[in-house]
């Protein structure tokens, strides 16, 4: 079992570094931050695999694909670190409950509980650095023109993580956590 949710996670953790790259080479710079391609994999290795591994790929993945091609940039790479984290955390830990897990569209809002969250740690992030370095950011701000821009990125959100879910969970591929 260890072994196939490891499996599984580095192959959403390498989908989450080259979805970037595939959206960036088609629609340019830009497209990253209105499709948030890096997300879906996250939330998706938080759904199906757990927490532990959500929040170990969520730390993992913007440094690795800032290694490999300098994307995000050093300044969003400490933010979507706290934002991609908290995004892993949360799908991953809401997958408790075995009366919930057996009713049919309960991923949407433990989706939009995850979404909700990893935007709360961006803010957070963003205060933290402003306050730390005395930048002239307003969080509110910064975190609403990314959510206006990113608007596309979070319907594909809402469509994709979803469906892969539920298709994955019928075919019998999620790794059920154990009840409470």
């Amino acid at each position: 079992m260890y072994t196939k949710k490891l499996t599984v996670t580095g192959l959403l953790m390498a989908v989450s570094i080259l979805l970037p790259q595939l959206f960036h080479l088609i629609g340019g710079q830009m497209a990253g931050r209105v499709f948030l391609p890096m997300h879906l994999g996250i939330f998706l290795i938080g759904f199906i695999v757990g927490g532990w591994y959500g929040i170990a790929a969520g730390l993992i993945v913007p440094v690795l694909s800032f290694a490999i091609v300098g994307m995000p940039p050093p300044p969003m790479l400490f933010f979507m670190l706290a934002e991609l984290c908290v995004y892993g955390a949360v799908s991953g830990f809401l997958r408790f409950g075995e009366k919930a897990e057996q009713r049919k569209w309960i991923i949407y809002p433990k989706l939009l509980i995850a979404m909700v969250a990893g935007r709360v740690a961006f803010g957070l992030a963003i205060a933290v650095a402003a306050w730390l370095f005395k930048l002239p950011l307003n969080p509110i701000q910064v975190v609403s023109t990314s959510l206006v821009t990113g608007l596309p990125g979070i319907a594909l959100q809402i469509v994709l993580i979803p469906a892969v879910y539920l298709l994955l969970k019928r075919g019998g591929f999620l790794f059920e956590p154990k009840p409470a």
